[in-house]
């Protein structure tokens, strides 16, 4: 599913127009993206949550020449779901 597809599925249960919904889906995820960097754990009901966690540094190889490369450590985003979320699908 595309944002765009999304975005119309919650215009038509909210009733309004797409470009309200968009707007209002921007700040949603914005507030997520700052919640992330600030608190490192966001919950999302009954869905489950957003974790940030640090992925350890590793070698991997460039695939075109085969030659080994650092990869550093970084922090990612997992999500975990709940087990309601899991039982649903």
């Amino acid at each position: 599913m595309k944002k765009a597809e999304f975005v119309g599925l919650v215009a038509e249960q909210l009733g309004k127009t797409k470009k309200e919904t968009g707007k209002i889906l921007d700040v949603v995820f914005g507030t997520i993206e700052k919640a992330l960097v600030e608190h490192g754990e966001v919950p999302l009901g009954d869905l489950g949550k957003f974790v940030v966690k640090e992925q350890a540094g590793r070698t991997g190889r460039n695939p075109q020449t085969g030659e080994p490369i650092d990869i550093p450590a970084r922090n990612v985003v997992k999500y975990k779901a709940s087990k309601h979320a899991k039982e649903l699908v």
